[in-house]
């Protein structure tokens, strides 16, 4: 349980830093892209272990689907960077093509009658055991996430703002781009043990939301978004915990949305409520 508290908070902190600059570029699609491209990464993993019984194992699947992952971020980044496909076309573009490999590959191993293969279940939605190594893992992500915009953060905001005004003002945009991604991509990596890849884009669109919808001002907008992503992780445990027949992602996904209504509907009497002027 400790275990799973410690990377469910560095994934939370992790998630939620991004959450706001995701939100901000109008690239909620892109966890949806990225993340589904573990399913193909998975049905890969399948068709692998048909030939190689030896990568029937958890650990194997992970990796394979960790590979997808970080390709298709690449992938995306590069497609997108181009002025001929927009963002959305190039996400829609691995989101297709991933999951129907995905599905032809779980076909396949299914009319080949080999059996299933070893919890693969839990990176489709979420799994509440955690080893050391996951923990460990998820930590040193976050910490290079934070320290990344610690280093970067007028760079970040002034691209995901304007990303014109930023290269005209020397920020080198090509390398935030790619950077930005590539961290999201590995966010989902360490997410999908705890949310699954159906279910981890959530983290990377809720937090921000909650936090924009707070407020204006960049540093109570991170603040928020970090405290509603920790605390829906913890208390997504405990209702797992708690109540065992319930999966970690569905219930991280509530309390995230849950918070975010609250923030929402308390944005709105309150700016309903001020005076005018």
């Amino acid at each position: 349980m400790w275990h799973a508290a410690l990377a469910s908070v560095a994934v939370g902190i992790a998630a939620a830093v991004l959450s706001v600059f995701v939100v901000l570029r109008k690239w909620a699609y892109l966890g949806d892209g990225i993340s589904h491209a573990g399913f193909g990464g998975v049905g890969t993993a399948l068709l692998l272990s048909i030939a190689l019984p030896a990568l029937n194992n958890a650990t194997a699947i992970y990796l394979i689907a960790t590979a997808f992952c970080l390709a298709t971020a690449v992938a995306v980044a590069a497609i997108s960077r181009r002025r001929q496909v927009s963002g959305d076309a190039a996400i829609g573009i691995f989101v297709a093509a991933t999951l129907a490999w995905g599905f032809i590959a779980f076909g396949i191993h299914a009319r080949l009658g080999r059996g299933t293969s070893a919890g693969w279940e839990q990176y489709l939605l979420g799994d509440l055991r955690t080893s050391a190594h996951s923990a460990i893992l998820a930590a040193t992500i976050c910490a290079a996430v934070v320290l990344t915009v610690l280093l970067l953060g007028r760079q970040i905001v002034l691209y995901c703002f304007d990303p014109e005004l930023a290269q005209v003002s020397g920020v080198p945009v090509g390398l935030v781009h790619y950077l930005l991604i590539l961290l999201v991509g590995l966010v989902i990596v360490i997410g999908m043990r705890l949310a699954g890849n159906l279910l981890v884009p959530a983290l990377l669109v809720l937090p921000g939301a909650t936090g924009l919808a707070v407020s204006r001002k960049m540093r109570t907008v991170m603040t928020a978004s970090i405290l509603s992503a920790v605390a829906a992780a913890l208390l997504g445990l405990c209702i797992t915990r708690a109540w065992s027949f319930i999966l970690p992602g569905p219930a991280i996904t509530l309390v995230l949305f849950l918070e975010f209504l609250i923030a929402y509907v308390y944005r709105k009497s309150y700016s309903s409520a001020a005076p005018p002027g």
